[in-house]
């Protein structure tokens, strides 16, 4: 994208440096681990306690100065509780801005004010789970279209998977309504902020624009929407490979590098080709391709994530009989690892693309 390179060309070399350390992954290659298993970060991931008891005393005086209209819905949460809002909570915000105070607050006052839209005042101060999706909802996040690669990339960060650029294509449908895939979006989101790694580390995009195109055009709304979500979410996007094949869903591709901020277009890279070109090229800047849920002949796969998810749902309906305080996945890790076929056998009846599941 012509317009990319000159916005690049215009930033500071500290400010390229950043660029390039998100898009090749450095820190997460450099990490090393004591003989006593810790983990012991570089300096750019090194988060001493004082540092982080200063920042979260920077991030409270930032969220003070915010206009009144831009942190309604966060200081309605944080009223309504402290303990949903806490430091490890809000520790995630600093950690997707670098430790930025500023821009840790207003992502979190976005954040706030997108959920609050999209879930609801009784759902404000409590993490969004399946039970709280509706039927299409479901529907829309059992497609597939949006999935959470089981491999690393090169820089040891999580891979997210986008089909299609989210749109309804002719075979079928992975929404009813736009706010169907919108809420889908964050409930998976969400659910990968809870790690420490991707919390330090980000995650990396690539979606796949390959054979088949929307049915009806695409939805243009719909990408604003998800483009002020990468804002929102406590999650570091650094980097977007959006993979296409042909003029059609390159010219979808650089309408929506207009869209999205300053911030993503620098880390955005199209790649352009076959499926059996973008594979090699996706394994060339380190996405480890081979685990990509597509066949040869770009074909959706959705069993491993119908497994996710219904790994995800026991946890969630384990976690249920907490005390509410006590919900917040930033607080835990997941511990159970089995399946239940009866959950992976009623989700994929919400998923038209799903083949078999083994």
């Amino acid at each position: 994208l012509k317009h990319t390179a000159r916005e690049f060309a215009r930033l500071s070399s500290h400010e390229q440096a950043h660029v390039w350390n998100d898009l090749t992954g450095d820190e997460g290659r450099r990490r090393t681990f004591g003989t006593d298993g810790k983990e012991y970060f570089t300096k750019g991931l090194f988060e001493p306690d004082d540092l982080v008891e200063k920042a979260l005393k920077d991030l409270d005086d930032e969220i003070e100065k915010l206009p009144t209209d831009q942190k309604g819905a966060l200081e309605k949460a944080m009223q309504m509780s402290k303990d949903y809002v806490s430091s490890n909570f809000r520790l995630k915000f600093l950690r997707a801005e670098k430790f930025d105070a500023h821009l840790a607050a207003v992502r979190m006052a976005l954040h706030f004010e997108e959920k609050l839209e999209l879930f609801g005042e009784d759902k404000l101060v409590r993490e969004i789970i399946q039970s709280d999706l509706d039927e299409d909802d479901m529907a829309s996040l059992s497609s597939g279209y949006v999935q959470v690669l089981d491999a690393l990339d090169f820089g040891e960060r999580k891979v997210i998977f986008y089909y299609k650029a989210l749109s309804n294509i002719v075979e079928h449908d992975c929404y009813k309504h736009r706010e169907n895939i919108i809420r889908s979006f964050w409930y998976v989101m969400n659910v990968i902020s809870a790690s420490e790694d991707v919390q330090k580390l980000g995650v990396v995009n690539v979606v796949y624009n390959l054979g088949g195109l929307p049915r009806s055009g695409i939805d243009y709304e719909k990408s604003r929407r998800l483009a002020k979500l990468f804002k929102a979410i406590p999650v570091r996007f650094c980097s977007f490979y959006p993979c296409i094949d042909t003029k059609f869903w390159k010219i979808v591709v650089e309408t929506f590098s207009v869209i999205i901020n300053r911030f993503l277009l620098m880390r955005f890279r199209i790649i352009e080709g076959d499926h059996e070109e973008v594979m090699l090229k996706l394994k060339a800047v380190g996405i480890p391709s081979e685990v990509l849920p597509v066949t040869d002949e770009s074909k959706l796969l959705v069993d491993d994530h119908l497994k996710w998810l219904a790994k995800l749902k026991m946890v969630e309906e384990a976690e249920a009989l907490e005390p509410p305080n006590k919900r917040s996945r930033a607080e835990r890790e997941l511990k159970i690892e089995t399946f239940d076929p009866e959950s992976i056998s009623n989700l994929c009846k919400n998923s038209l693309s799903c083949y078999t599941v083994g």
